[in-house]
């Protein structure tokens, strides 16, 4: 049997080496961690990656899970004996127009309702709008038809770096009920022309899902934030507001920066 030279042997080996310092024959190591991406699991940033985003994608799962687990259709209330269902809805199908209005700026994505700016800049705007003013520079989301007794179940959010001077907002009327998130945490429901009452403990913030539950009458509201809140009783709480003819509404403003996220909503008309 006859023997390379020890040459040859080092030369061979070489060959077999690549310059980062693995075999040249071995294929790199990935793993496809989402559909379509492939990363280097060896590589600790990747790791620390991989985990962020899987972590996140279980968190949206988990809330998905918490969502519809208390969206239920059965009808509660404490101020009132029967109410018929006139709207529900998850978000998984087409934007309804009926209680939406026109679905500019508006997507529907994994069970989820979004609502953006229509416009990016000003000057983009005008140009389109060819006015100055209501430039949809912000998000602007309406729920209409809404009756003058009913109950409403709403989980949404506000996505939004920080608060701005009054936004977010959330209107139960046009221009009527405030209810708002305040600075040192909480809400704060602001009747027109009327008191205000704050709620620290319903832990109302920013980038949170808020589970909101509203009863309301003419003279009375019922408004709880994540299971906390109470039952107002005022000669200025009414959403009716004679510039509106009769067509009542919530509207909710984001402000800059911000979207508007809704996971669910049930309204009942009641008696």
């Amino acid at each position: 049997m006859k023997y390379l030279p020890p040459s040859y042997c080092l030369l061979f080996t070489l060959c077999l080496v690549s310059t980062s310092g693995k075999p040249a024959m071995e294929p790199e190591l990935k793993t496809e961690v989402f559909p379509g991406e492939l990363v280097n699991p060896s590589d600790p940033r990747n790791n620390f990656e991989i985990e962020k985003q899987r972590l996140s994608k279980l968190s949206l799962i988990d809330e998905r899970r918490a969502s519809n687990k208390f969206a239920t259709t059965d009808f509660k209330s404490e101020l009132f004996k029967s109410g018929k269902l006139i709207y529900s809805d998850d978000f998984n199908g087409a934007i309804n127009k009926e209680f939406w209005g026109q679905p500019k700026g508006k997507k529907i994505k994994n069970g989820i309702l979004t609502v953006g700016p229509l416009f990016r800049s000003k000057e983009e705007a005008v140009k389109a709008l060819k006015r100055d003013h209501h430039l949809g520079l912000e998000p602007v989301a309406h729920i209409n038809r809404i009756p003058e007794k009913f109950v409403m179940h709403l989980r949404y959010q506000f996505a939004k770096p920080e608060l701005t001077p009054g936004r977010p907002s959330f209107q139960i009327g046009h221009h009527m009920i405030n209810l708002g998130i305040v600075k040192d945490g909480g809400h704060r429901v602001k009747l027109p022309d009327g008191p205000s009452f704050f709620v620290p403990e319903s832990e109302m913030a920013l980038n949170k899902w808020i589970d909101l539950v509203i009863e309301y009458e003419e003279g009375k509201i019922r408004i709880l934030v994540n299971g906390k809140g109470n039952t107002y009783e005022h000669q200025k709480v009414t959403i009716i507001n004679p510039k509106a003819k009769g067509k009542h509404r919530f509207t909710f403003k984001g402000g800059p920066e911000c979207e508007i996220l809704f996971d669910y909503v049930r309204l009942w008309d009641c008696e």
